[in-house]
């Protein structure tokens, strides 16, 4: 039988972990080194659908998401209208060169940070 002090030293000692979609090679191993440097474990994918494939594949496996607004076979809206269709109700950052009014208020309404 586990007790609740030991259930919290195991919450406590688990690194979290992030799932990041990005297309570019060295953008992606630039972010996840950097990531794993701060002691997070990452996950890469290098596209919306590959990211979206592992997120369904491990529902509960992500603390955070973290993703290119531009990538081939999904945009970043679009994988993450799937992302909250799936239940993912975590926090997820979106980076971009720039965003329209537009593209920033449809994050919003998906909750992005």
């Amino acid at each position: 039988m586990i007790n609740a002090t030991s259930q919290q030293e195991q919450a406590a000692a688990r690194r979290a972990c992030i799932l990041h979609a990005e297309d570019d090679r060295l953008t992606s191993i630039s972010i996840a080194r950097l990531l794993t440097v701060k002691g997070f474990s990452v996950e890469s994918a290098t596209n919306g659908l590959d990211a979206l494939t592992k997120l369904l594949s491990q529902p509960n496996g992500y603390d955070l998401i973290i993703t290119d607004q531009t990538m081939p076979t999904m945009t970043g809206v679009e994988w993450l209208h799937g992302v909250r269709n799936a239940g993912f109700s975590g926090r997820i950052i979106v980076y971009a060169s720039s965003l329209p009014d537009e593209m920033t208020q449809k994050f919003c309404e998906l909750g992005v940070d």
